[in-house]
Protein backbone atom coordinates (compact mmCIF):
# COMPACT_ATOMS: atom_id res chain seq x y z
CA UNK A 1 0.00 0.00 0.00
CA UNK A 2 2.92 2.35 0.66
CA UNK A 3 4.13 1.90 -2.90
CA UNK A 4 0.65 2.37 -4.28
CA UNK A 5 0.11 5.50 -2.21
CA UNK A 6 3.37 7.16 -3.21
CA UNK A 7 3.50 6.30 -6.88
CA UNK A 8 0.85 4.05 -8.38
CA UNK A 9 -2.16 5.84 -6.90
CA UNK A 10 -1.22 9.12 -8.54
CA UNK A 11 -0.57 7.47 -11.90
CA UNK A 12 -3.73 5.39 -11.66
CA UNK A 13 -5.73 8.60 -11.18
CA UNK A 14 -4.13 10.12 -14.24
CA UNK A 15 -4.81 7.02 -16.28
CA UNK A 16 -8.45 6.89 -15.18
CA UNK A 17 -8.85 10.57 -15.96
CA UNK A 18 -7.02 10.62 -19.21
CA UNK A 19 -6.65 7.38 -21.11
CA UNK A 20 -10.09 5.92 -21.52
CA UNK A 21 -11.01 3.02 -23.73
CA UNK A 22 -13.19 2.80 -26.79
CA UNK A 23 -15.60 0.47 -28.45
CA UNK A 24 -14.28 -2.35 -30.59
CA UNK A 25 -15.79 -0.66 -33.63
CA UNK A 26 -14.16 2.69 -32.84
CA UNK A 27 -11.82 2.30 -35.80
CA UNK A 28 -14.78 3.79 -37.72
CA UNK A 29 -15.34 6.59 -35.21
CA UNK A 30 -14.36 10.15 -36.01
CA UNK A 31 -11.01 11.59 -35.01
CA UNK A 32 -11.25 14.50 -32.61
CA UNK A 33 -9.50 16.73 -30.08
CA UNK A 34 -11.02 18.04 -26.86
CA UNK A 35 -10.40 19.55 -23.46
CA UNK A 36 -10.64 17.22 -20.46
CA UNK A 37 -11.53 18.40 -16.96
CA UNK A 38 -11.17 16.06 -13.99
CA UNK A 39 -12.63 17.10 -10.64
CA UNK A 40 -11.47 15.72 -7.28
CA UNK A 41 -11.54 16.84 -3.66
CA UNK A 42 -8.07 18.30 -4.15
CA UNK A 43 -9.23 20.47 -7.04
CA UNK A 44 -9.59 20.35 -10.81
CA UNK A 45 -7.17 18.98 -13.37
CA UNK A 46 -7.33 20.30 -16.91
CA UNK A 47 -5.88 18.42 -19.83
CA UNK A 48 -6.03 17.89 -23.57
CA UNK A 49 -7.18 14.80 -25.45
CA UNK A 50 -6.29 13.83 -29.02
CA UNK A 51 -8.15 10.81 -30.39
CA UNK A 52 -6.98 9.08 -33.57
CA UNK A 53 -8.63 5.66 -33.39
CA UNK A 54 -9.24 2.82 -30.95
CA UNK A 55 -5.54 1.95 -30.93
CA UNK A 56 -4.03 5.41 -30.81
CA UNK A 57 -4.75 8.44 -28.63
CA UNK A 58 -2.92 11.00 -26.54
CA UNK A 59 -3.55 12.86 -23.30
CA UNK A 60 -1.64 15.84 -21.92
CA UNK A 61 -2.23 16.40 -18.21
CA UNK A 62 -0.31 17.58 -15.13
CA UNK A 63 3.04 17.74 -16.90
CA UNK A 64 2.67 14.21 -18.24
CA UNK A 65 2.01 13.22 -21.85
CA UNK A 66 0.46 9.77 -22.25
CA UNK A 67 0.53 8.34 -25.77
CA UNK A 68 -1.37 5.11 -26.31
CA UNK A 69 -0.24 3.21 -29.39
CA UNK A 70 -1.48 -0.28 -28.64
CA UNK A 71 -0.03 -2.41 -27.28
CA UNK A 72 2.51 0.19 -26.09
CA UNK A 73 1.95 3.09 -23.71
CA UNK A 74 4.43 5.96 -23.56
CA UNK A 75 4.33 8.11 -20.41
CA UNK A 76 6.40 11.24 -20.93
CA UNK A 77 7.32 13.68 -18.15
CA UNK A 78 8.09 17.25 -19.15
CA UNK A 79 9.81 18.18 -15.87
CA UNK A 80 12.46 15.44 -16.07
CA UNK A 81 12.63 15.18 -19.90
CA UNK A 82 12.30 11.42 -19.55
CA UNK A 83 9.79 8.82 -20.69
CA UNK A 84 8.84 5.28 -19.77
CA UNK A 85 7.46 2.64 -22.13
CA UNK A 86 5.11 -0.07 -20.91
CA UNK A 87 2.37 -2.19 -22.40
CA UNK A 88 -1.32 -2.48 -21.66
CA UNK A 89 -0.93 -5.93 -20.08
CA UNK A 90 1.50 -4.53 -17.49
CA UNK A 91 -0.59 -1.43 -16.77
CA UNK A 92 -3.72 -3.54 -16.42
CA UNK A 93 -2.30 -5.02 -13.21
CA UNK A 94 -2.79 -1.62 -11.49
CA UNK A 95 -5.52 -0.21 -13.72
CA UNK A 96 -8.41 -2.41 -14.89
CA UNK A 97 -9.20 0.04 -17.70
CA UNK A 98 -5.76 -0.05 -19.29
CA UNK A 99 -6.21 -3.18 -21.37
CA UNK A 100 -9.78 -2.53 -22.46
CA UNK A 101 -10.09 -1.68 -26.14
CA UNK A 102 -13.66 -2.95 -26.57
CA UNK A 103 -16.01 -1.14 -24.19
CA UNK A 104 -18.99 -3.46 -24.58
CA UNK A 105 -16.91 -6.59 -23.94
CA UNK A 106 -15.30 -4.90 -20.93
CA UNK A 107 -18.66 -3.72 -19.61
CA UNK A 108 -20.12 -7.22 -19.86
CA UNK A 109 -17.10 -8.77 -18.15
CA UNK A 110 -17.39 -6.25 -15.28
CA UNK A 111 -21.19 -6.48 -14.96
CA UNK A 112 -21.73 -2.89 -16.08
CA UNK A 113 -25.38 -2.20 -16.87
CA UNK A 114 -26.90 0.31 -19.26
CA UNK A 115 -29.00 2.61 -17.08
CA UNK A 116 -30.08 5.41 -19.39
CA UNK A 117 -29.16 7.94 -22.06
CA UNK A 118 -28.10 11.59 -22.04
CA UNK A 119 -26.69 14.18 -24.44
CA UNK A 120 -23.24 15.64 -23.66
CA UNK A 121 -21.71 18.37 -25.83
CA UNK A 122 -24.45 17.63 -28.35
CA UNK A 123 -23.51 13.94 -28.63
CA UNK A 124 -26.01 11.23 -27.68
CA UNK A 125 -24.54 8.98 -24.98
CA UNK A 126 -25.51 5.65 -23.45
CA UNK A 127 -24.94 5.54 -19.69
CA UNK A 128 -23.38 2.46 -18.08
CA UNK A 129 -22.96 1.90 -14.35
CA UNK A 130 -21.54 -0.73 -12.00
CA UNK A 131 -18.86 -1.77 -9.51
CA UNK A 132 -15.42 -2.49 -10.97
CA UNK A 133 -12.53 -4.32 -9.31
CA UNK A 134 -9.61 -1.86 -9.21
CA UNK A 135 -7.18 -3.97 -7.17
CA UNK A 136 -7.16 -7.62 -8.17
CA UNK A 137 -4.94 -8.63 -5.25
CA UNK A 138 -7.24 -7.25 -2.55
CA UNK A 139 -10.49 -7.44 -4.50
CA UNK A 140 -11.14 -3.75 -3.81
CA UNK A 141 -13.78 -2.23 -6.06
CA UNK A 142 -14.97 1.22 -7.10
CA UNK A 143 -18.39 2.32 -8.28
CA UNK A 144 -18.16 3.72 -11.81
CA UNK A 145 -20.43 5.39 -14.33
CA UNK A 146 -19.68 6.04 -18.00
CA UNK A 147 -21.42 8.18 -20.63
CA UNK A 148 -20.36 6.53 -23.93
CA UNK A 149 -20.85 8.63 -27.08
CA UNK A 150 -22.54 6.61 -29.82
CA UNK A 151 -20.93 8.66 -32.60
CA UNK A 152 -17.42 9.07 -31.21
CA UNK A 153 -17.42 5.75 -29.32
CA UNK A 154 -15.60 7.43 -26.46
CA UNK A 155 -16.71 8.11 -22.86
CA UNK A 156 -17.51 11.84 -22.71
CA UNK A 157 -18.09 11.70 -18.96
CA UNK A 158 -17.03 9.33 -16.20
CA UNK A 159 -17.74 9.22 -12.48
CA UNK A 160 -15.69 7.01 -10.17
CA UNK A 161 -15.99 6.63 -6.40
CA UNK A 162 -12.42 5.68 -5.52
CA UNK A 163 -11.32 4.35 -2.12
CA UNK A 164 -10.07 6.85 0.52
CA UNK A 165 -8.24 9.15 0.48
CA UNK A 166 -9.17 9.83 -3.16
CA UNK A 167 -12.97 9.87 -3.11
CA UNK A 168 -15.12 10.90 -6.05
CA UNK A 169 -13.40 11.52 -9.40
CA UNK A 170 -15.41 13.06 -12.25
CA UNK A 171 -14.04 13.53 -15.76
CA UNK A 172 -15.81 15.50 -18.50
CA UNK A 173 -14.75 15.90 -22.15
CA UNK A 174 -15.46 19.42 -23.43
CA UNK A 175 -14.96 21.63 -26.50
CA UNK A 176 -14.90 18.67 -28.86
CA UNK A 177 -13.56 19.37 -32.35
CA UNK A 178 -13.83 16.58 -34.90
CA UNK A 179 -11.27 16.28 -37.68
CA UNK A 180 -8.03 14.58 -38.65
CA UNK A 181 -5.39 14.63 -35.91
CA UNK A 182 -1.76 15.29 -37.02
CA UNK A 183 0.53 12.24 -36.91
CA UNK A 184 3.27 14.09 -35.00
CA UNK A 185 1.04 14.31 -31.92
CA UNK A 186 1.44 10.55 -31.45
CA UNK A 187 5.23 10.50 -31.75
CA UNK A 188 7.80 10.84 -28.96
CA UNK A 189 8.96 14.47 -28.63
CA UNK A 190 12.62 15.18 -29.33
CA UNK A 191 15.08 15.69 -26.48
CA UNK A 192 13.68 13.02 -24.12
CA UNK A 193 15.54 9.97 -22.84
CA UNK A 194 14.08 6.60 -21.87
CA UNK A 195 14.02 5.73 -18.16
CA UNK A 196 14.35 2.22 -16.75
CA UNK A 197 11.27 2.63 -14.56
CA UNK A 198 8.24 4.85 -14.09
CA UNK A 199 9.63 6.18 -10.82
CA UNK A 200 12.86 7.16 -12.53
CA UNK A 201 10.95 8.94 -15.29
CA UNK A 202 9.02 10.85 -12.63
CA UNK A 203 12.19 11.75 -10.71
CA UNK A 204 11.31 9.49 -7.76
CA UNK A 205 13.36 6.73 -6.09
CA UNK A 206 12.91 3.45 -7.95
CA UNK A 207 10.64 1.11 -5.95
CA UNK A 208 12.17 -1.83 -7.83
CA UNK A 209 15.23 -1.53 -5.61
CA UNK A 210 13.25 -2.79 -2.63
CA UNK A 211 12.79 -6.51 -2.15
CA UNK A 212 9.40 -8.00 -1.32
CA UNK A 213 8.28 -6.79 2.09
CA UNK A 214 11.19 -4.35 2.46
CA UNK A 215 10.26 -0.84 3.58
CA UNK A 216 11.81 2.31 2.10
CA UNK A 217 13.84 4.41 4.53
CA UNK A 218 12.25 7.44 6.15
CA UNK A 219 14.27 9.70 3.85
CA UNK A 220 13.23 7.78 0.74
CA UNK A 221 9.59 7.75 1.80
CA UNK A 222 9.68 11.48 2.50
CA UNK A 223 11.13 12.11 -0.95
CA UNK A 224 8.48 9.97 -2.65
CA UNK A 225 5.67 11.70 -0.79
CA UNK A 226 7.16 15.10 -1.58
CA UNK A 227 7.17 14.29 -5.29
CA UNK A 228 3.62 12.94 -5.13
CA UNK A 229 2.43 16.04 -3.27
CA UNK A 230 4.04 18.27 -5.88
CA UNK A 231 2.06 16.47 -8.56
CA UNK A 232 -1.14 16.74 -6.56
CA UNK A 233 -0.61 20.49 -6.07
CA UNK A 234 -0.68 20.85 -9.83
CA UNK A 235 -4.25 19.62 -9.67
CA UNK A 236 -5.23 23.02 -8.32
CA UNK A 237 -5.07 24.09 -11.89
CA UNK A 238 -3.81 27.41 -13.14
Amino acid sequence: MIQKTAVTLVLTLLFYAGTAFTDGYAVHAEEFSADVVTSMDTGNVKGKLYFKNNRMNRNDMMGMITIMNRPHVYQIFTNTKKFHVSDVDTLEKDNPLAGASDFHAWAKENNMKKVGTESIEGFACDIYEGDVIIDKQSGQSAHMKFWLSRKLQYPLKTESMMPPPVGKVTTIVQNIKTGTQPAHLFELPKGYTEADSMEQAMGMPDMGQFSEGQMPSTEQMDEMMKKAQEMMKNMKQE
